[in-house]
C-alpha cells in the first residue's frame, strides 16, 4: 500500500516541483466596468500563481465519495510556490492508512512516518530546479488543459473568509474517461484511489468540475468534481481550504527535515 501510494505521489509531485510565475486577471477592456474576470486567465491561475504570492499556510479538507463509502481528511498545508512544501495530516477517516508527514523543497522530497519510525527520501532528476523552468512548464501545462474545457464564470463565494472567483470547467466533448482525475493538489485524489479497493477500471463522465480561486491573489481555493456511471452512480471529489492565510513569512526551516537518529531512513528511486 505505502509503495503505491509514495508512486502515485511522486508523479504528481516531480510535475508539480517544474514551476513559477505570475497571473493577472483582467476584467474588462473598459478600466471603469465591472465585467466579469476573465475565465481563461482564471484557469490559469490554477497552474501558475500570481507573482505577488509568496507563501500559503491553512488546513484543507477534503472528502471522497463512492462505492457506497464517504472518506474524509484534514490536513495542514504549508507551501512557497512553488518547490516548497510541507503537508500534514490533522485527521482522516481511513484510520488503517499510514499518514505521513511530507516535506519538500527544491532538491528533495521527503515522506516522514512517525509512528512507523520510518522515513522515505526521494531526490528526483534535475534536481535543483529553477524557478523559471518551472514557471514555463506549468504554463505549457495551462495551456494543453485549457483546450480539453469550455469555461464558464460563476460569479464570486466566499471559501475559507475570503473572496473567490468560481470558475464552472465542461469538457468539450462527450467522451468517456477511464478513472478520475483533478487539476488541483493531489491529496485527496491519492488518498481515495490507495483506500478503496476498485473491482474494476470504471468509465466514469464528468457530471460537474468547479474551481474557486482568490479574488486577490487567483490561488486556487477549492475544487469539486462529480463524476456518473452507467448505471446512475455517482462518484465525487472536493477539496478546499477551511482556513487559509496568505504571505505569513513562513521560514526556510519549514520545508527542511532531518530524520531522528532511530529512524529508518529509505531511498527512494
Amino acid at each position: 500500500m505505502t509503495t503505491r501510494r509514495v508512486a502515485a505521489l511522486c508523479g504528481v509531485l516531480i510535475l508539480m516541483a517544474l514551476v513559477s510565475g505570475c497571473v493577472t486577471v483582467p476584467s474588462s477592456d473598459d478600466p471603469g466596468s465591472e465585467a466579469d474576470p476573465d475565465p481563461e486567465a482564471l484557469f490559469e491561475g490554477i497552474f501558475v500563481y500570481d507573482d505577488a504570492l509568496e507563501d500559503v499556510d491553512g488546513v484543507v479538507t477534503g472528502e471522497w465519495g463512492g462505492y457506497n463509502q464517504t472518506l474524509s481528511e484534514r490536513e495542514r498545508i504549508q507551501e512557497r510556490p512553488y518547490t516548497d512544501s510541507r503537508t500534514e495530516t490533522l485527521e482522516s477517516t481511513a484510520t488503517d492508512q499510514p499518514t505521513p508527514v511530507f516535506i519538500s523543497n527544491d532538491t528533495t522530497r521527503w515522506w516522514y512516518y512517525p509512528d512507523g519510525e520510518q522515513a522515505d527520501r526521494y531526490v528526483p532528476e534535475g534536481a535543483p530546479y529553477d524557478d523559471n523552468e518551472i514557471r514555463t512548464e506549468r504554463a505549457t501545462m495551462a495551456e494543453t488543459e485549457r483546450e480539453r474545457y469550455d469555461l464558464e464564470y460563476g460569479g464570486t463565494d466566499q471559501i475559507a473568509d475570503r473572496e473567490a472567483h468560481v470558475l464552472d470547467l465542461e469538457p468539450k466533448n462527450e467522451s468517456v474517461e477511464t478513472g478520475v482525475s483533478v487539476l488541483v493538489g493531489d491529496s485527496t485524489y491519492v488518498f481515495a484511489l490507495e483506500t478503496v479497493d476498485y473491482e474494476d477500471e470504471d468509465e466514469l463522465r464528468t457530471v460537474s468540475h468547479t474551481v474557486w480561486l482568490d479574488a486577490e491573489y487567483n490561488y486556487p481555493l477549492k475544487e469539486a468534481v462529480v463524476w456518473e456511471r452507467d448505471d446512475g452512480s455517482e462518484y465525487r471529489i472536493t477539496e478546499g481550504f477551511e482556513s487559509v492565510t496568505f504571505n505569513s513569512g513562513l521560514e526556510e526551516e519549514t520545508f527542511e527535515f532531518e530524520p531522528p537518529d532511530d529512524v529508518d531512513v529509505y531511498e527512494l528511486e
